[in-house]
């Protein structure tokens, strides 16, 4: 390990609650004196994203330019977003593969069972992982998970780095999940995993009646503290704050920053008394020896530190996501458009000033003579004394403006994404098929930050594992969908199924346990395609195959009859369960050849409806939508009652 930061370990590992405090803040002031110049960026992309493309920090008067306070309407300043258009556009194209945590069973150690035990443990173990894997798909849902995530990869687009953090609440046993962008986190920038950094400091803005209630906070610390009037420990990030939102709001005046860091220590002869002294301190130090690494969670409030203890965390509770491998720090992807939107920005503002002068109209007379010129609801009126005045002939926007117009646009596309993401079908692009080759197209161009979106969500679901195992000390209820009925199982932490045998406290058998242990992969469901006809046609293929190998006796027919349940959702037909259930009480009365014959014959007439235009298809459910609307208004004309009465909204 680096002595530098084994060193850093040692110094902190001496030091008392009282003594943590100043040494959190000083960790956190070098961490910041080390990114001012990244924090400068972060700053101006943030306002080049709210739209304001002509404001930045000006580091030689040290304050906020902003060049179009200066706008007139005949003098615009033009801002496009075609930036912020295009972050959006790859955030929208990397959540579309909808990534999908899942869960592989523990290994099960075939030489400890015979033959026939092997198997139901085998299946057992299966069983558990699947549980454990809906589990987790319920979870994400109630967290909202997939909503947070297009949040941090859109921040990620505007800093280069987002962090989202999973934390317990042992009270609720519960799992909690929050995005921080990278002005909120201080760590050092310098390394390529946050894992390898010595510390994480994590700030927030909190009430102060809110942190006085807090019961896992010391008293007598939390009555040291005064609110500090912040909106975000960064100096940068307080003051765009305070010029979006206007200053300081009244409910921020009793307000503080917190600070909750985790410091990477050794287990060594300074800390292993502080360890010790608390509750769960013997489970800390169980299974660890001295020099093993052990994280130190330390609240400070202001410069008050209010509770330091140490934490049975396997890793920095906070995940991060990134564009690209390589330093925690990099480039954003939103400054790689910024140069060339300017451009745009400048040419547009040039053009629109362009366009109000000559539609304004120039006039041409001698020095000397005088006209005056009045409107009139007629027109335009021009009297004169002497020489009639010439009206200046308009010019023509020259064609090569509108070429390096379309050279800005293209550069943009460039670096981005283009065409079916932003809603742009090149000409003459109508089949299904050509539009799903370009949407394939545009996510090979994505590889990179979609794997490492796919490492974020595992990184994620196994931190939620771990936590559930720890943390999840009473048996709770899931509840999930199978087939379209509802099915229910309780799970508990494995790791609390002997501490409750321990106490003494009957655990129901079958509870599903939840284990860290689990390997947990991501599964990426592109789906059948990414456009509902895509979908449709690659449905009706692999239904015609089915139906092959059906009568090829290679597969179950019941195979072909759930597929069918499966391609009717997908082309919209309705009440799916409902029909399947008829299905089913008409299959209860035929022989067994008769349901095998009928199998195989459904997905050959679902094709021939649709060939010959009788299967209702979406498009043609919205054409009766539209007609029946239609419909309406005209019997609501004819009994005298407009269909748009004024006032009415």
């Amino acid at each position: 390990m680096n002595p530098l930061k084994r060193a850093q370990a040692a110094f902190t590992s001496k030091l008392d609650i009282k003594g943590i405090g100043e040494a959190v803040d000083d960790m956190r002031n070098r961490a910041k004196d080390a990114r001012m110049n990244f924090e400068r960026h972060w700053y101006d992309n943030n306002f080049f994203d709210d739209g304001y493309h002509f404001r930045y920090w000006s580091r030689q008067q040290n304050k906020i330019i902003d060049l179009s306070s200066n706008s007139t309407i005949y003098n615009p300043m033009r801002a496009i977003p075609k930036a912020s258009r295009q972050i959006r556009g790859i955030a929208n194209l990397l959540l579309s593969t909808d990534p999908t945590p899942i869960v592989y069973p523990e290994k099960v150690n075939a030489s400890a069972f015979t033959p026939e035990e092997f198997e139901a443990a085998y299946k057992e173990a299966k069983k558990v992982a699947r549980l454990t894997g809906h589990w987790l798909s319920e979870e994400w849902k109630e967290q909202d998970l997939m909503e947070k995530l297009a949040h941090q990869v859109i921040l990620a687009a505007k800093h280069g780095v987002a962090y989202m953090q999973v934390w317990p609440d042992p009270i609720e046993e519960r799992i909690k999940t929050q995005v921080f962008d990278a002005f909120d986190v201080f760590l050092d920038g310098t390394l390529t995993d946050i894992e390898d950094c010595p510390f994480v400091i994590k700030t927030q803005r909190r009430f102060i009646a809110e942190i006085k209630a807090d019961e896992r906070f010391d008293p007598e610390q939390v009555a040291k503290i005064s609110p500090d009037s912040r909106y975000a420990s960064s100096e940068i990030k307080d003051a765009y704050m305070k010029a979006r939102h206007q200053g300081v709001s009244a409910e921020t005046t009793q307000s503080l920053i917190e600070k909750e860091a985790f410091i990477k220590e050794y287990i060594d002869e300074d800390n292993t008394p502080r360890i010790r002294a608390q509750k769960n301190g013997e489970e800390i130090l169980k299974n660890r020896k001295k020099g093993d690494p052990i994280l130190r969670q330390v609240f400070v409030e202001g410069n008050v530190a209010v509770k330091d203890s140490y934490v049975t965390l396997p890793g920095y509770p906070l995940v991060d996501f990134r564009f690209e491998p390589g330093p925690l720090y990099q480039v954003p992807t939103i400054e790689r458009f910024i140069p060339t939107n300017k451009s745009l920005d400048l040419i547009i503002s040039r053009v629109e000033r362009y366009l109000h002068t000559m539609t304004t109209g120039i006039y041409m007379k001698r020095k000397g003579e005088d006209f005056e010129l009045n409107n009139t609801p007629g027109g335009q009126m021009v009297e004169y004394s002497q020489t009639k005045p010439e009206q200046m002939q308009l010019a023509a926007i020259p064609a090569n403006v509108d070429r390096f117009i379309g050279i800005l646009n293209q550069q943009l596309e460039e670096q981005g994404v283009t065409t079916t993401t932003l809603g742009k079908i090149p000409p003459g692009v109508r089949a299904n098929a050509a539009i799903e080759s370009l949407k394939e197209s545009e996510l090979a161009n994505l590889i990179i930050p979609n794997r490492r979106l796919q490492g974020t969500v595992k990184r994620i679901s196994e931190k939620m594992l771990d936590l559930a195992d720890n943390y999840f000390l009473t048996p709770q209820t899931v509840m999930y969908l199978e087939k379209g009925e509802p099915a229910y199982f309780d799970i508990i932490g494995k790791g609390a199924i002997a501490k409750r045998a321990e106490l003494k406290i009957d655990t129901p058998r079958d509870v599903v346990p939840i284990s860290k242990n689990y390997r947990v992969d991501i599964q990426v469901e592109k789906g059948l395609g990414y456009t509902k006809e895509g979908q449709k046609a690659a449905a009706k293929e692999l239904g015609d195959w089915f139906v092959e190998m059906a009568k090829l006796q290679l597969i179950d027919p019941k195979v072909v009859q759930l597929y069918t349940q499966q391609l009717m959702e997908v082309y919209g037909f309705g009440a799916t369960q409902e029909i399947m259930e008829a299905l089913e009480q008409v299959q209860a009365g035929m022989q067994p050849q008769q349901v095998d014959q009928m199998k195989l014959a459904m997905l050959q007439t679902m094709g021939d409806l649709q060939k010959a235009g009788m299967f209702p298809t979406q498009d043609q459910r919205i054409e009766e939508n539209k007609v029946g609307v239609a419909q309406t208004a005209a019997d609501l004309n004819k009994n005298g009652i407009p269909d748009n009465q004024e006032g009415n909204g």
